[in-house]
């Protein structure tokens, strides 16, 4: 698991990380999410892909916590694979109860995708979490067909704007205009608002303006 940062373009703080896998083969090269991912998801190894990455961010939290570290709230990413599962859920709130980790640092991640395919299983299934403190966001927000209906219905507290559609809107003012409107959407539906891939000080000078 690789942490990597979300920051705050109020305040320049980092806020929390999402938890990013990493391959690391026997002889020390790295392997990126691309090149295994959709196979893990065809043959079903996904979710043991995932769990391992929480286990992971759960054993950090309780570490950093015991040694008296601040610590930052942390996004784990679940495949649409875990909602073929009952026990998805129970796995997750177990974990938290055996590392006595507090369920206001860990937010789950599900791609919009999901959401769109299966609303109300996902939803039913993912109550329980929230319930419990434990934010729901919804991920790659734009990446695909993305239905603005949708987020009426949806139980999330997270939208997470795709970094493609940050970069092909860098340039283009109608694009620039959807952004914002989408930004603004998600504020009014009390959603806190993460875009991707905001690396260049451009891109962070038209969000801040967002």
């Amino acid at each position: 698991a690789y942490l990597q940062p979300k920051v705050s373009l109020h305040t320049g703080k980092v806020v929390g990380a999402e938890a990013l896998v990493r391959w690391i083969k026997a002889d020390g090269t790295m392997v990126m999410p691309g090149k295994f991912i959709d196979i893990f998801e065809r043959n079903g190894f996904i979710t043991k892909v995932d769990f391992a990455i929480l286990d992971q961010v759960m054993e950090y939290l309780r570490d950093a916590l015991a040694q008296g570290e601040e610590v930052v709230p942390i996004s784990v990413n679940f495949s649409r694979r875990h909602n073929e599962y009952a026990d998805f859920v129970p796995n997750i709130l177990k974990r938290l109860k055996d590392y006595k980790v507090s369920s206001n640092l860990l937010e789950v991640e599900v791609t919009e995708s999901v959401f769109m395919s299966d609303l109300n299983k996902l939803t039913n299934n993912l109550e329980p979490l929230r319930d419990r403190g434990v934010e729901i966001s919804v991920d790659d927000f734009g990446s695909g067909y993305s239905s603005l209906n949708m987020l009426k219905d949806i139980s999330a507290d997270v939208l997470k704007i795709d970094m493609a559609f940050l970069r092909a809107t860098e340039n283009e003012v109608k694009g620039q205009d959807i952004l914002e409107t989408i930004i603004s959407l998600g504020g009014k539906l009390g959603m806190e608002v993460i875009t991707e891939g905001g690396e260049a000080d451009k891109q962070l000078l038209m969000l801040t303006e967002m």
